[in-house]
């Protein structure tokens, strides 16, 4: 790749540039020295890992990401100490590269014989071709990487652990550059060199590493571009993979699907008043949610067009043309697939919060809270387990999408225990509301009645309503219909005596309520089989009066 190409690239993915310039500079000296930590962390493993000493220059997918990513800071941070874009970082290091070669002091004496040691004519052919590199005008990162490499001074894996150690003295020479005056001058272990002779010398050793390990800078940069083009170029989403079927075997371009608990570890989901799947538990020895798992299905129905899972649920596998997209696409080894897929996400995000020290005991996390932790790598995994089918036409952005919104979303349903999930995939879009208004087409386990008399309203909105309630109500008379509902779904339930902080209820619309219980309240839906609850009401000058009826599912009456 062209390294003025590349430097536009970089120019153009920079999302910092609205920034002040100081916050800038902070911004790419932090990302660089961050990057060139996690490039040795991944050098040292390699080392250190089962083989590494056989194996210590056989190139891998971190170490290659990582270096992309040192680079493009590189660049950054160039841009920033040089703002009329003249200074190009490969060429200056090569400038300053040949001046010390050709001295005559003590220091060039001793690289001369470093470099004659190895290959008495190494020196002469840097020389050579150094005298024209700066005005190459199509130079690329491959004639950058195979020039600077001719003033190696050591070879094979002690030059690996050289570049180790010298990137680290880099990074740190970097950060004194954000010491304040006092700082800078009491403290003197390390030089105060122009940032531009520092950055030549970070060019210089990662090169020297991609040689090591015999790759190439080109592609190195190549992958940095794709890994960040990946989170900036989001205009394009992939076609919908059924758009070419007729209706009765697409997705539902929009939907909602009501999530409910319906016992202690226990959820159900339903689409359109009727159950969507089996009753789901976390299947696991403790409460870690994974019951409403269900919900990153959801999302990469939105953001990919993909879920063989959802598809099967909803009837709607590709089956008509015989073209064995319903076997391979729609069944059961791409529904395994894809199970697969959302329990590495699930563990991933588990993972990730265990290491940052956010997961809690008391209460579900927040997976993947920043795009950020979202890595280039852990996507790349995810995609080679879906190779071959639809799906891996969709773009590593979509990816990251439908994994950002799901981890959001599943939260969302372990905090409350319930909502309602809209799904469109015209607009790529999942969205969530804590509301749950179930139109259920089942049988009767309760009815109920309750007054509200206008006069008591005062008295009636401390003492039944909930906080959040009160806060929802605008008149009197909605609080005298908010009372009504809550006492004619208690006397539906059977309940005596109630805790009236135990139940809360918004009335979404006039036939069925969102109920939100906890405590005995709660503990008797269960019991009583009730999933959601419909409405009567009527109303005269003086009071409100409400019929509920508590309506289980057919199937949980039959049991």
């Amino acid at each position: 790749m062209k390294v003025a190409d590349y430097n536009e690239f970089v120019e153009r993915t920079d999302q910092y540039q609205h920034k002040p310039l100081s916050e800038r500079r902070a911004i790419a000296i932090y990302g660089l020295v961050g990057e060139v930590g996690s490039l040795t962390s991944a050098i040292k493993k390699k080392l250190l890992t089962e083989g590494g000493q056989q194996e210590w220059n056989q190139p891998n997918d971190e170490v290659n990401e990582e270096l992309g990513d040192v680079i493009w800071y590189c660049f950054s941070l160039a841009q920033i100490e040089n703002p009329s874009g003249k200074v190009n970082i490969l060429t200056h290091d090569i400038a300053l590269l040949k001046r010390e070669i050709s001295g005559q002091n003590a220091r060039a004496r001793k690289i001369h014989a470093a470099l004659d040691s190895t290959d008495p004519k190494k020196r002469e052919r840097f020389l050579a071709l150094a005298g024209s590199f700066p005005s190459t005008r199509d130079m690329d990162f491959d004639h950058y990487q195979q020039l600077a490499f001719l003033t190696a001074r050591t070879e094979g894996r002690d030059l690996f652990e050289v570049c180790i150690a010298v990137l680290w003295q880099l990074g740190a020479e970097l950060l004194r550059k954000t010491l304040p005056d006092i700082e800078l001058t009491v403290n003197k272990n390390l030089a105060d060199r122009p940032v531009n002779v520092i950055l030549g010398e970070i060019a210089w050793h990662l090169s020297a590493v991609a040689s090591l390990l015999q790759l190439s800078m080109n592609s190195v940069v190549h992958k940095n571009v794709q890994k960040v083009t990946f989170r900036a170029n989001r205009d394009r989403p992939t076609p919908l993979h059924d758009a070419d079927r007729e209706a009765f075997e697409q997705l539902p371009r929009r939907f909602a699907v009501t999530f409910v608990t319906v016992g202690r570890g226990v959820s159900r989901m339903y689409l359109q008043g009727k159950q969507l799947g089996d009753d789901l538990n976390d299947n696991s020895y403790e409460d870690d949610g994974y019951r409403f798992h269900d919900v990153l299905h959801l999302a990469s129905v939105a953001h990919l067009g993909w879920s063989p899972v959802i598809r099967k649920l909803m009837g709607k596998k590709r089956k008509s043309r015989n073209d064995q997209v319903d076997e391979v696409e729609d069944g059961a080894r791409a529904q395994i697939v894809e199970e697969l897929v959302q329990k590495a996400i699930h563990a991933e995000g588990r993972r990730l919060a265990s290491e940052s020290g956010r997961c809690e005991a008391s209460g579900p996390t927040r997976a993947f809270p920043s795009r950020s932790l979202i890595t280039f790598r852990f996507l790349k995994s995810l995609r080679g387990f879906v190779e071959g089918l639809e799906v891996w036409e969709n773009q590593y952005w979509e990816w990251e999408n439908a994994i950002f919104d799901g981890a959001a979303l599943y939260y969302s349903l372990q905090l409350e225990q319930q909502g309602t999930v809209t799904v469109d995939m015209e607009r790529r879009s999942i969205s969530y509301d804590p509301d749950v208004s179930l139109d259920l087409s089942g049988g009767s386990v309760g009815l109920g009645v309750g007054k509200a008399f206008r006069k008591d309203t005062e008295r009636d909105r401390v003492t039944i309503l909930t906080q959040q309630e009160r806060l929802g109500v605008e008149s009197k008379g909605d609080i005298a219909r908010l009372v009504s509902i809550k006492r004619s779904i208690i006397d539906a339930l059977r309940i005596t005596d109630p805790h009236w902080d135990e139940l809360e209820v918004k009335l979404v619309n006039e036939r069925c309520p969102s109920v939100r219980a906890k405590g005995r309240i709660r503990q008797r839906m269960w019991d009583a089989k009730a999933v959601s609850f419909q409405l009567a009401l009527s109303e005269s000058d003086s009071r409100v009066e409400c019929t509920a009826i508590a309506i289980a599912d057919i199937k949980d009456l039959a049991s």
